[in-house]
């Protein structure tokens, strides 16, 4: 039985575009402006009236032609910040308050120093910057558990 995903995939169009510009209206919709060379031009753009819907998805390209993976880039800079860092941010996040709040059972957790006084205590650490300290691996192991939790549990309310 053919499937709508089937479906969408025989009549997808593909072509290379480039970003030519971009702007918002008043009643805050965007206006994307992308230029396609000549030869990629499909004739069902061409034909379509105006107005036609399309379903669009658009993959950023590398310069050798792979899909940019953005989602690898961001985790490869919240790793760059290493757990002292990564701590002090998640400690500003309200987000972060209200996970430990409701999936760690901590109480009156509302601003960023009962934030960090929660993270030293379940990392076992006196300051967030001891979790940098070389030969502090079962500290910065449990920063890593906590901070992951925390990313699944945001990740399962986004879903």
């Amino acid at each position: 039985m053919r499937t709508l995903a089937d479906q969408a995939k025989e009549n997808s169009i593909r072509l290379e575009c480039r970003k030519d510009g971009l702007t918002q209206r008043q009643n805050g919709d965007w206006v994307i402006r992308l230029t396609v060379q000549a030869i990629d031009m499909h004739q069902v753009i061409v034909n379509a009236a105006m107005g036609t819907r399309f379903f669009c998805t658009l993959t950023e390209l590398n310069d050798d032609e792979t899909p940019v993976d953005h989602v690898a880039e961001a985790r490869d800079k919240w790793r760059e910040l290493g757990p002292t860092k990564q701590a002090g941010i998640r400690c500003g996040d309200p987000v972060f308050w209200a996970w430990l709040e409701e999936e760690m059972g901590c109480t009156d957790v509302n601003n960023h120093e009962a934030a960090a006084k929660i993270v030293r205590e379940k990392c076992g650490v006196i300051s967030r910057s001891d979790l940098g300290l070389p030969g502090n691996q079962e500290a910065r192991t449990r920063w890593y558990n906590l901070d992951f939790a925390f990313q699944a549990w945001r990740a399962l309310e986004n879903a």
